[in-house]
């Protein structure tokens, strides 16, 4: 049995395996990094958004959607052996309450707040996401 295991999930414990893991983990927090950084900046930043024209729900909306993809995938590395639909509410997870915390931390930012708009944007970029991710087989095959 052992050696079945090991050779089967052999590759999990291959220090190639745990590189990517822990690279897709880095990214995770230096996106939300950047994301927090983001929020800290007051006018400048509703400023620009303003200006493109696009809605803020647009901006959330994408931006919270990037941070769930880049969730399960490193949640995928990390579990591999999950079902997709686990790993896809455990990123969708993480990148909800992430956005709670970041709304919370506008509140502090002179000229930001926390909105229901936003919290509404970021909730349907991580729904969208996860929800791509598990139909996405069946997306796949659709044509055939």
């Amino acid at each position: 049995m052992h050696d079945r295991t090991q050779s089967q999930f052999g590759h999990l414990l291959s220090p190639r395996h745990r590189f990517v893991c822990i690279l897709l983990w880095v990214a995770v927090v230096i996106y939300m990094a950047g994301v927090w950084v983001l929020s800290s900046f007051g006018s400048p930043i509703t400023g620009y958004v303003d200006a493109t024209g696009i809605p803020d729900f647009f901006w959330h909306l994408v931006l919270y959607a990037g941070l769930c993809l880049l969730a399960i995938a490193a949640f995928r590395t990390t579990w591999p052996t999950q079902p997709m639909w686990v790993l896809s509410v455990a990123g969708a997870g993480l990148a909800f309450i992430y956005s709670i915390l970041d709304e919370i931390h506008q509140r502090l930012i002179p000229g930001r707040g926390f909105e229901a708009q936003d919290i509404a944007g970021n909730l349907a970029g991580v729904l969208l996401a996860a929800t791509l991710v598990i139909l996405w087989p069946t997306l796949m095959t659709w044509h055939r």
